[in-house]
């Protein structure tokens, strides 16, 4: 119930503010089906006793649709914690008011920059053991308070989207579970070539999951970009990589296949 309420109001925004739909970030909000999908790359033995991390939350999507898929598997959810990141501060009510609807599980809303609050102290672990991510896409000028924090903890990258990660990768604790949609930018090129060190060296890739079309992730917003959803193991061996594509819309059957 949370995530359809979390999504018709994303369209009733979507609808009231055309061509003006992300958030003062950089974000676009992420649709119900999406999130769903998202949630079902988790495996389905690391539901239990979660601590998930959601920077960047935005009306709750995401988080809601982590929490319906651990009731579905679980048939309950009071063992998951969660702790949400979003600045913004309006969407920060919403969020709440969408999280209320789980009573059981214990969560934590933070009003804040995630970026400045994740380096405040250096990049520690802080026991996350699953990360659900749709991070925002903004450049990152080199002489920013960003730029100059994410340096302080070793990490040097150009876009928001890369530093959410790297972060929220150095957050979780070993074999924790990260699912994130991000740009597909950051597979090649020398801008991300440091970000795409730092996450070889702390995690494994266990799953890619691709779009035949640049539309289909945010089709109300308009976008056209080339997404992609990856599944991070951290601290992981290197092991074979599940690859899968949407054929026709994320909601349809999938093309599926397993690289060694």
């Amino acid at each position: 119930m949370a995530l359809e309420l979390a999504d018709t109001l994303r369209r009733e925004m979507t609808a009231q503010h055309p061509g003006d739909n992300k958030t003062r970030l950089g974000q676009f909000m992420t649709p119900a089906g999406v999130a769903r999908f998202m949630s079902s790359l988790f495996p389905a033995e690391h539901l239990r006793d979660c601590h998930l991390l959601d920077a960047g939350a935005g009306l709750g999507a995401l988080t809601c649709a982590f929490l319906e898929r651990c009731r579905k598997e679980t048939a309950e959810a009071e063992n998951v914690t969660v702790t949400a990141y979003e600045a913004d501060p309006s969407l920060a009510l919403h969020l709440r008011r969408h999280l209320n609807g789980y009573v059981a599980v214990k969560a934590e809303i933070i009003t804040d920059d995630y970026v400045m609050q994740a380096t405040a102290d250096g990049l520690l672990e802080r026991g996350y053991t699953h990360a659900i991510l749709n991070p925002p896409y903004r450049k990152i000028s080199s002489q920013s308070a960003h730029r100059r924090a994410l340096r302080r903890v070793g990490i040097e990258t150009v876009n928001l989207y890369s530093a959410f990660v790297a972060l929220a990768l150095g957050e979780m604790a070993t074999g924790g579970q990260m699912v994130a949609i991000i740009p597909r930018s950051f597979c090649n090129g020398p801008y991300y070539r440091l970000f795409r060190g730092f996450i070889l060296e702390r995690s494994a890739i266990r799953h890619l999951h691709l779009f035949r079309s640049r539309s289909d992730v945010f089709r109300d917003d308009g976008v056209q970009q080339d997404n992609i959803i990856i599944r991070l193991e951290r601290g992981g061996k290197p092991g074979p990589v599940t690859v899968t594509l949407s054929l026709i819309h994320i909601s349809e059957p999938t093309r599926r296949v397993v690289i060694s």
